[in-house]
């Protein structure tokens, strides 16, 4: 915890500077930054930057050291910086364990013949779907073969694969998410009746008839797979190998590559509709002006946030979303004066002396937060003839919806079909769809870079 907070007071320090070099030429006469200037800022900007990822991985170190300090000293027997480089491309939540948890990772390891009776019985109901205590597990291919079991995971693995899933993209955690119980096609009604409004009538004069005109967007429920995980049987019965952890990664970040991707730029064809995909569709698109196929500017963003309607624009879900090549193009943008638009977030009364925000959240961009998705396209043109990349999106994201199908998430084990390499094949597969739920008011925003 020491090395974060002095993380964060280097953080602080830096801040201050960076702010210090806008002050002085502000206060002589709104001068423009010098060259010096200039240099120093950007130096410090790039050193802001890696101060903040260090924290993150500092935090995490924490976290991982504490869970250490307090585990049964015969039980884990490990290098804590080797965990440490784990725990930085693996972060895993701290649980309590389950029966059904348990279970699970007995089945991971040894298949259905190393459990107990009790064990199997677990293994072969959904013992986590309410209301269905006793139904059986209709993806079963076999309830005694392991090599053949494909079972719906349990809350707690379950719940790593998801944590995997949030490692990639700007889709988790910021649009809509609901789940159903079947995959059956999905209906969501919607309706726009803004056009219309109450009028003004004489006596003994009848009412107009005016009607409501309603539409719908249809989810399916296609299949995410994570593909096939091969791994040696000399790792997997290594007493001291987290087993649940490695499948968990590997699995989860597959899938949430997979889904991130199809939830942003999906065709929408035979796979869900990435919220680029449904955005451009519905039309709201703000172009760059001749002369921008790779950059942007201040006026990009504005008009492009006053494409979307009010009524959208200050809903706690409205934000941007674009590339990390997009943010950074934000970052050297410069006003008349040569001076950075771009600065780390302090508080409102520090010219009065107030210390530095050391928790303050991420800046925004024109007061609205942003989220990075690696998915998207970076600013640049495409194709034949060239067209401007649709680089950033501005809206409501609660309005993009990601279905899953709940429960879904299933895992098989594969014994014997790689016996005589001494393997066992893992792998997962989800059903999900996406699409934009838009009455007609185009809760989104594209910004396309020009074609020239």
């Amino acid at each position: 915890m020491a090395y974060a907070k002095a993380l964060r007071e280097q953080l602080g320090r830096l801040s201050a500077d960076m702010r210090a070099i806008c002050d002085k030429a502000k206060n002589e006469e709104n001068r423009g930054l010098t060259d010096e200037e200039v240099t120093r800022f950007q130096k410090m900007e790039g050193d802001y930057s890696k101060i903040e990822d260090s924290i993150k991985i500092a935090e995490k170190s924490d976290a991982i050291a504490d869970k250490l300090a307090t585990a049964d000293p015969n039980v884990v027997r490990t290098n804590l910086e080797q965990v440490r480089d784990e725990f930085r491309t693996s972060p895993r939540k701290q649980r309590e364990l389950t029966p059904q948890d348990r279970a699970f990772s007995k089945y991971l390891r040894n298949g259905m013949g190393g459990l107990e009776a009790d064990e199997r019985q677990m293994m072969t109901f959904v013992a986590n779907t309410p209301g269905a205590n006793g139904i059986q597990i209709q993806n079963t291919m076999s309830t005694t073969t392991g090599s053949q079991g494909g079972f719906v995971v349990p809350t707690g693995f379950s719940g790593m694969l998801e944590e995997a899933k949030k490692w990639f993209g700007g889709i988790e955690g910021v649009v809509d998410k609901f789940s159903t119980e079947t995959g059956n096609p999905f209906p969501w009604p919607t309706i726009n009746d803004t056009a219309n409004k109450g009028r003004i009538i004489g006596q003994n004069v009848q009412m107009t008839e005016t009607d409501l005109v309603f539409n719908q967007v249809t989810f399916n429920a296609y299949i995410g797979s994570s593909d096939l995980v091969l791994i040696p049987l000399a790792l997997m019965q290594d007493s001291f190998f987290d087993m649940d952890a490695l499948v968990a990664r590997l699995l989860g970040t597959r899938l949430g590559r997979l889904y991130n991707q199809k939830c942003t730029i999906g065709s929408g064809t035979n796979e869900p509709t990435g919220i680029v995909t449904a955005a451009v569709a519905a039309g709201s698109i703000n172009q760059a002006p001749s002369g921008e196929p790779a950059s942007v500017t201040y006026n990009d963003l504005v008009n492009t946030e006053h494409t979307v309607d009010p009524a959208y624009r200050y809903n706690p879900g409205c934000r941007y979303m674009f590339s990390d090549a997009f943010l950074k193009l934000l970052k050297k943008l410069v006003d008349g004066q040569n001076r950075p638009l771009w600065q780390p977030g302090l508080m409102a009364s520090f010219r009065e002396g107030a210390a530095v925000d050391l928790v303050a959240s991420r800046p925004t961009v024109l007061d609205h937060p942003y989220v990075i998705n690696q998915d998207m396209a970076a600013p640049g043109t495409n194709g034949s003839p060239v067209v401007g990349n649709y680089s950033a999106l501005f809206g409501d994201m609660s309005a993009f919806k990601v279905r899953e199908v709940s429960g879904g998430t299933t895992v098989l084990r594969l014994v014997e079909r790689y016996a005589d390499f001494l393997q066992v094949g893992f792998t997962a597969f989800q059903r999900f769809d996406s699409n934009l739920v838009d009455a007609g008011l185009h809760p989104l925003a594209v910004f396309q870079q020009s074609n020239s």
